[in-house]
């Protein structure tokens, strides 16, 4: 009986035995079916390369002031392939041609208006004189601008008795802010009121930085161009005002042909 009982035991010892060596085949045969997972590979984490942005280039508003008597003058303005702002005597022989022909080419205009000077200088046609009433100021004015297509705004042409005279200007500058042009102060003299009678009334002004042909030799030319090349860096802007000469048109065609100093921009670029 003992016998039995001890066979039995052994029996089930034997069969347990079995069964775990079976699991375990079975687990190891699972584990070779099972598709193994592909190792993950981490790449080293590339720093981020620092890209600078190109430091900006100040803006310079180049102003060709006196065009409208000569067409060919005209041409050669066109012809410097920049963003030049075009400052037009009114009443001229060719004042609306060059408006039309310039606005069409992508040019701001100006109307650059005949102001009386210190000196007895002849104003021409449009001019504006201290002695003139309110009205005859105004009438003269509005002429004057309506013979100038797409006028944007108004500068003046030698004025250095015209814009230190308060009544004139507070005159000028309310027809200015009536027709919502802008003041360009030419500052043909220091003691002109019209940037800050243009601000004091809300009607937007700018002033002239620099002439770069006041004495029309090529070395003078280009002392002038350094003297606002060194502006224009430390404000980040500038405003220079020349004539169609012909020293300043040779100097302006070789200087802008191959200029990275400097972005030119119309003058209404720099309002705002």
């Amino acid at each position: 009986m003992r016998k039995s009982k001890k066979g039995k035991h052994h029996f089930i010892l034997i069969l347990l035995f079995i069964i775990v060596a079976i699991f375990s085949l079975y687990e190891e045969f699972g584990k070779e079916k099972k598709p193994k997972a592909p190792p993950r590979i981490t790449k080293p984490d590339k720093k981020a390369e620092t890209v600078l942005p190109e430091p900006s280039k100040p803006k310079v508003a180049i102003v060709i002031d006196d065009l409208g008597p000569n067409k060919d003058a005209a041409k050669e303005v066109f012809n410097l392939k920049a963003r030049i702002t075009l400052s037009i005597l009114p009443q001229q022989t060719y004042s609306s041609w060059i408006a039309e022909e310039g606005h069409k080419l992508g040019h701001d205009i100006i109307a650059h208006i005949p102001m009386e000077a210190e000196k007895s200088y002849k104003l021409g046609e449009g001019g504006l004189y201290i002695w003139m009433t309110d009205k005859e100021i105004s009438d003269t004015l509005n002429k004057d601008i309506d013979s100038i297509a797409h006028a944007q705004g108004v500068s003046n042409h030698m004025g250095s008795a015209f814009t230190q005279d308060e009544r004139a200007m507070r005159v000028l500058i309310s027809e200015l802010k009536n027709r919502k042009l802008f003041f360009l102060d030419s500052l043909t003299s220091p003691e002109s009121t019209g940037f800050q009678l243009a601000k004091t009334q809300g009607v937007y002004s700018l002033s002239r930085d620099i002439f770069l042909d006041d004495r029309d030799t090529p070395a003078e030319i280009e002392n002038q161009w350094k003297k606002l090349m060194a502006l224009a860096h430390r404000k980040g802007f500038a405003i220079l005002l020349a004539h169609p000469r012909k020293n300043t048109m040779e100097f302006l065609r070789k200087t802008l042909k191959d200029n990275s100093e400097i972005m030119v921009v119309p003058i209404s670029e720099l309002i705002n």
